[in-house]
């Protein structure tokens, strides 16, 4: 909706229709300096203080969230990083590499499912919902929490799992030399360094990628199925992930 100001020129501020999350705070911005520009609006005019609330609103959740996401990302760090050392200290060089391929592979995937939440839509799921369709509803929960959903699979799982990855390949690559009894520095230390850090280097990067267009094409069916889990792990195990939110 436009509100029209003296000079004809319609005013920016839209009650239908959200815009999306990354473009709110510029949007509440210029509606702002519109309305000040074009109703000579002064500071205790009620439209001047509705922007300002919803201003200060969205950077109250914003910062709020930032927040809990770093304390979320510092803790599942330590537990990640505390896990994959004690593991890799206890197996030999061969299964330690395995498993810096499983934390590459987490990352990925996680990676993907951010995507497929950027990527999905909410209308094929509301006819599903209605029709009860198992995992429907949480669904539409993912979509309508893109920004977090996205945020803590890629900003959180994925960067965590590429950070770990190098560390994890570091001790193997430690653990490798140790059996083979290479010299600290020497040539085929070296070679076997920049090897493996340059294949799991392409394996992330080659993962992500593909993962990304598997995430772009088919983000309703992985959308629906994360759904469905969603729902398992709410009715079985009573564990709540995402919230309902009301548009």
């Amino acid at each position: 909706m436009a509100i029209q100001s003296g000079s004809g020129k319609p005013c920016r501020i839209r009650c239908n229709g959200k815009p999306p999350v990354w473009q709110q705070l510029v949007l509440n911005w210029e509606n702002l300096l519109d309305l000040s520009r074009n109703v000579n609006l002064e500071r205790d005019h009620p439209l001047f203080l509705i922007g300002v609330m919803i201003l200060k609103n969205f950077l109250h959740k914003s910062i709020k969230w930032s927040v809990a996401i770093a304390v979320i990302t510092g803790v599942l760090a330590a537990i990640f990083s505390l896990l994959s050392t004690s593991i890799l200290h206890q197996v030999n060089w061969t299964i330690g590499l395995f498993v810096v391929l499983v934390i590459v592979i987490i990352g990925v995937f996680f990676d993907m499912l951010g995507i497929a939440a950027a990527a999905g839509e909410e209308k094929p799921f509301h006819a599903m919902a209605a029709k009860k369709v198992y995992g429907a509803r949480h669904a539409i929960r993912i979509v309508r929490n893109a920004d977090r959903f996205a945020s803590f699979c890629n900003d959180v799982i994925g960067d965590i799992a590429g950070i770990i990855s190098g560390a994890a390949a570091a001790i193997v690559i430690i653990q490798l030399a140790n059996e083979l009894q290479l010299g600290e520095g020497s040539l085929i230390e070296s070679s076997i360094n920049i090897g493996l850090t340059s294949l799991i280097a392409a394996l992330t990067v080659g993962g992500k990628a593909m993962g990304k267009s598997l995430a772009i094409t088919f983000s309703r069916d992985i959308i629906f199925r994360v759904g469905k889990t969603l729902q398992f792990l709410e009715e079985k195990l009573n564990i709540v992930i995402i919230k309902e939110k009301k548009r």
